[in-house]
């Protein structure tokens, strides 16, 4: 019994002494601000690629994507652009062509603006309603070029749409 109580003695002291150093820490990234697509983040990659691949139906019509400010909020708005990511040949196969913008989608002049004190935008865009085609898709990746002063995170910068035109 003795030996028990002595155990369980040190236990307590060793667990009460490991916790007693911990620091409440407040970790904060404030350096300048970085942009981000949350479906880059939230998805799983397609196979082959480093952003994930939505699939839509070609009827979808307007599409919404949040943008995420990571770091410190912004003083000002600021207007940001998304741009057309045309290194997707190796996705690009006999089911699967290159969306056309105008055609296929529309970004909608590929603008959207980061509000001050606030740490996520939308940006939108249209699937164009096409003619039916079976067994085809249309692939666009959309890549996020950030604004004058917010650059954009490398890794979370692109997500594709798969657009079927069934």
């Amino acid at each position: 019994m003795k030996r028990k109580n002595i155990i369980v003695g040190c236990l307590l002291t060793i667990s009460v002494g490991l916790t007693s150093c911990f620091e409440d820490l407040a970790i904060r990234y404030d350096k300048a601000g970085v942009v981000e697509f949350e479906d880059a983040v939230r998805r799983t990659p397609a196979a082959g690629a480093i952003f994930p691949i939505i699939a839509v139906n070609r009827t979808a019509g307007l599409q919404s994507l949040q943008v995420n400010l990571v770091g410190q909020q912004l003083k000002t708005s600021e207007e940001m652009t998304v741009s057309v990511d045309t290194t997707i040949s190796s996705f690009l196969n006999a089911t699967t062509i290159r969306a056309v913008e105008g055609t296929h989608f529309n970004l909608n002049g590929g603008k959207f603006t980061m509000k001050t004190d606030t740490s996520f935008a939308r940006f939108q865009f249209n699937v164009q309603n096409v003619a039916p085609v079976a067994g085809r898709s249309a692939l666009v990746v959309l890549k996020l070029d950030g604004g004058s002063n917010t650059k954009p995170t490398e890794n979370y910068r692109r997500v594709g749409f798969r657009i079927s035109l069934q």
